[in-house]
This record gives C-alpha cells, structure tokens and sequence, in this order.
C-alpha cells in the first residue's frame, strides 16, 4: 500500500493521472463510432424520379477511409512528433498536441454517424445501390402521390446499400477538416503567424492542410458520394470541433505565447516551504519544461545551462 501510495506521489504518474480521463473520453467515442456504424440507418422513402439520386454508383473510391485516416490523423500526428520531440524537445507539447487530435477526430465522427444514421438521407448513387424493381421488372416511374418503400430495393450488396443512406453530413469531410484544420491551428500558434510581422511563407505553409481538406472535400462531390450540402455541413463540425479541441490543450493562436501548451492541470504535488520556495519544481520542469508559477516555457533551460547557473546565483 506505501508502495503505491508513493508511486502515485511522483510528478510523473500525478501527471499522467490528471490527463487520464481525456485519454478514456477518446477511446470511449470510438467504440461509441464503431457500435454506431453497425446499426442500420433511417429508411427514408424515395423517388426513382429524382435526379439528385441517379448518378452511377463507383466501386473504387478516390479517397478510401484508409487513406482518409493517413491524411487526417496519422500524417498531423507524425508532424506534431517530429516538432515536439526533434525540435522543441518536449514530450508534453507532443501530449498535448495529440491529445487535441484525437479528442477533435473522435468528436467529429461520433456526431457525424449519429446524424447519419438518424437522417438516413439518400446518397447521390443510391437509385444504382438499390436497383428498384416491382415483379420483376424494373421501376422507371414513380405512382401518382406515393414515394417508393425500400421493399422494392433488389440489390444482394446489403453493405453497399445500407452505406447508400449515410450521405448527410460528409464523414470524409468532416474528419478531414476535424483533423487537418486542427494541424493548422497547432502550426499557427508554433510559427506565430498572427504576431503581425507579415511572413507571407507562414500563410503559405498553414494552407497547405486546409487544400488538402478541401481537395478531400470535392472528391466526394466526384465521387457521387455526396452532395454539395452534405459536404458543407461535414465541413462545418469538422471546423468547429477543431477549434473546440485545440483550445482545450492551447491558447489562442493570437496570444503571444501561442507555442506553449496550457499548464498541468495538477499542482498538487508542488509543496511550498516556510520560504514560499516550491518543492520537486525540478521534476515538473523536466517534464514539461513549464514553470508552475507561469505559463511560459523555460526555451534555454537545455540550451544555455550555464545562464540558468548563473541566474539562480544572483537570486542568491
């Protein structure tokens, strides 16, 4: 029991604790997106005179959902990496920044498959899905006053058909946005782009993830997978999330130290003598290279220890 309870007391297990219900949160939502996207959705009534659900139905994608995860996950967590770790030295930074990724993707498909799968609204191929046909021959007409039930639906694919009704909103617009507009936010606050000084080669750099969000965007519109709303809706929760996610974790990208992540959440460890000097500080700064009576980075704490030395002796 000592033994635990003294584990517990160091820096970096309290740390590790203070962070862990963010870290449960994302694995919950996504099996929360898994169990979602079992369940069938709306069966909504339909016209096969309706033109918006004509188009011819394309087997290979131009963005598959694998190739969708690399752009809008893996490809922004391996940026942040190399940032973090290789350049800025801190692991807490790379925490930070993932945590944020993960806590904007996860977000963004849970809701999307919950309205999905709710709305049930038609994909612009679903007429080729469902192959209508009344005693077998082919529905070409709607009846007067009536809307056709998906009982005439002839098609053998039942995953293909039942994907046919997940058009509103756009999941691979609303991930790539989740994920990529997050990187941009994470980008801006490291390079300082709105510190007025009028870099142009920053703005240039931060638009690459959103092009490609959009390029990801349009390819469902090619694809006839989606229609230009479901598009633009997708858009609009990927963006909101990713906003919403990185200020969790970061300041705003205005802020002068929009580099630096927030400070841990717990302090407690942190124990002030009769001097009002803190204890362990060391550890803290180690970890996360934040002083814990300021929500800056210490950036020469690894360069220039011998100015540090030389500070503290003056301090003295």
């Amino acid at each position: 029991m000592d033994r635990a309870t003294k584990g517990f007391k160091k820096p970096a297990v309290r740390l590790a604790c203070s962070y862990l219900f963010d870290w449960i949160l994302c694995v919950v939502l996504i099996a929360l997106f898994l169990m979602l996207d079992n369940l069938t959705p709306f069966k909504r009534q339909f016209s096969v005179e309706d033109r918006s659900l004509m188009y011819p139905y394309k087997e290979k994608e131009t963005i598959p959902t694998w190739a969708l995860i690399v752009i809008a996950v893996v490809f922004p967590a391996v940026l942040m990496a190399v940032v973090s770790l290789f350049i800025r030295r801190s692991s807490y930074d790379f925490h930070n920044g993932f945590l944020g990724l993960l806590l904007s993707v996860s977000l963004t498909i849970v809701v999307t498959q919950v309205v999905k799968v709710t709305v049930g609204k038609h994909r612009p191929d679903f007429i080729d899905r469902c192959k209508p046909m009344l005693n077998g021959v082919a529905i070409t007409r709607d009846e007067p006053l009536k809307l056709w039930s998906l009982d005439v639906c002839t098609t053998t694919n039942h995953s293909v058909f039942k994907d046919g009704m997940r058009s509103f909103p756009s999941g691979h617009a609303s991930t790539s946005f989740a994920g990529l507009i997050y990187l941009s936010l994470w980008l801006a606050g490291k390079m300082h782009v709105f510190d007025r000084k009028g870099y142009s080669l920053k703005s240039v750099i931060l638009m690459v993830p959103v092009l490609t969000a959009i390029l990801v965007t349009v390819s469902r519109i090619e694809d006839y997978r989606h229609s230009a709303a479901d598009v633009g809706w997708g858009t609009v929760i990927g963006i909101f999330f990713a906003f919403f996610a990185y200020h969790q974790y970061y300041p705003s990208v205005t802020r002068s130290h929009s580099h630096i992540p927030y400070p841990p959440r717990d302090f407690n460890y942190l124990v002030k003598d009769n001097d009002g000097k803190i204890h362990e500080a060391g550890h803290l700064e180690a970890m996360t290279g934040i002083h814990p009576n300021e929500e800056s980075v210490d950036e020469t704490r690894q360069q220039q220890p011998e100015q540090l030395t030389d500070l503290e002796a003056q301090e003295k």
